[in-house]
C-alpha cells in the first residue's frame, strides 16, 4: 500500500477534506469514509508534518505504518471469522461453496491467487466444473440427521450441532430443574402407564 502509493492520497485527502475540520476541533473519526482503515492510523503524522523536526515526522510516520499493519490484521481476522460463521458453520440453502487459496506468497499472487480465482469465477459463469475443490462444510463432520427426543421438553431434535444448542437452552434447563425439585419432593411425572401430566406451557413430558 505504502508502495502504491498510500503517504501521497493521505496529503491530499488530508489537505482537501481533513485539515480545516483537525482545526475547528470537529473531526471525527468515528463516521463516514474517515473511520477507513489507512487515515486515522496517521493523524500526528499528517497534522504534525511540516511543522516538526524531521527526525519526529520519521517517528510518527513509522508510528502510523505499525497501526496500519496492526488494524489490517486485525480486520482480516475478523473477514476471516465471519467467512467461516457465515458460510463453513452455518450453511444454508443459498450459500455459496468456499475456496480456499495459498496467499503467503506475496511473489506468486498472480499464480497462487489471481489465476486460480479468475478460473474459478469463469467456470460458475460458464456453467463448467471449478477446476478446484471447495471447503468442506465444518458441519460435514456431525451427525446432521441423528434424531434425538427431549422427553422433557417433548420434541424431537434433528443433528447433533442442534441437540447440543438445544440440552443449554434456557427452556431446557427450566423444564430440567422443574424435574429436579418434583423429584426431590418424591413426586414423579407421568410415570405410570395411564397418565399425562402436562406443563404449564402445555408440553407434554415423554413417559
Amino acid at each position: 500500500m505504502l508502495a502504491a502509493g498510500l503517504l501521497e492520497e493521505l496529503r491530499d485527502f488530508h489537505r482537501r477534506y481533513n485539515q480545516q475540520k483537525v482545526a475547528d476541533k470537529r473531526q471525527d473519526y468515528q463516521h463516514g469514509i474517515f473511520q477507513s482503515i489507512g487515515f486515522k492510523e496517521f493523524h500526528e503524522f499528517l497534522v504534525s508534518e511540516g511543522s516538526c523536526s524531521p527526525e519526529t515526522s520519521a517517528l510518527l510516520l513509522e508510528k502510523g505504518i505499525q497501526a496500519l499493519k496492526q488494524v489490517t490484521k486485525r480486520y482480516a481476522r475478523r473477514q476471516n471469522k465471519w467467512v467461516r460463521n457465515r458460510f463453513l458453520k452455518r450453511p444454508g440453502p443459498n450459500v455459496p461453496p468456499v475456496y480456499g487459496l495459498e496467499v503467503s506468497d506475496v511473489q506468486r499472487w498472480e499464480e497462487d491467487v489471481l489465476k486460480p480465482a479468475l478460473e474459478i469465477v469463469e467456470s460458475f459463469i460458464q456453467g463448467r466444473e471449478p477446476p478446484a475443490e471447495p471447503l468442506r462444510m465444518e458441519q460435514d463432520e456431525e451427525n446432521k440427521r441423528s434424531h434425538r427426543v427431549c422427553e422433557l421438553c417433548a420434541r424431537l431434535i434433528i443433528g447433533d450441532r442442534e441437540w447440543a444448542a438445544h440440552t443449554r437452552s434456557k427452556s431446557h434447563l427450566h423444564h430440567l430443574k422443574k424435574r429436579r425439585k418434583l423429584e426431590a419432593s418424591g413426586r414423579t411425572v407421568g410415570d405410570s402407564g395411564d397418565t399425562e401430566t402436562s406443563d404449564e406451557d402445555g408440553s407434554l413430558p415423554v413417559p
